[in-house]
């Protein structure tokens, strides 16, 4: 993996840690998150999925991702959810 070494303000550094803190994960990983949310990449797997976190602040850039593959959601108080598009949603329950 490659370092990055970003500059932030105080205001933002505290803001990052409090969001990331709802969430239940370390900042570190939330700011990946947000940078892999952000470029339309999806690091989401069932070990280590997305926090709800970017669920409930980026909606519209998790559905997106949705739309070529299933995106994982991990909530801290309600557990793990997978996002999918209708059209996969439905061929999954017409096979079964």
């Amino acid at each position: 993996m490659v370092d990055l070494t970003i500059e932030l303000s105080d205001d933002v550094y505290e803001r990052l840690v409090a969001v990331a803190a709802s969430g239940g994960i370390e900042p570190e990983h939330f700011v990946r998150q947000i940078i892999a949310v952000g470029v339309g990449v999806n690091t989401s797997s069932k070990d280590d999925p997305f926090s709800s976190v970017l669920l409930r602040n980026r909606p519209e850039d998790l559905l997106s991702l949705a739309e070529a593959g299933p995106v994982f959601v991990r909530d801290v108080e309600h557990g793990d959810f997978v996002l999918i598009t209708d059209e996969r949603y439905e061929q999954g329950s017409s096979s079964t």
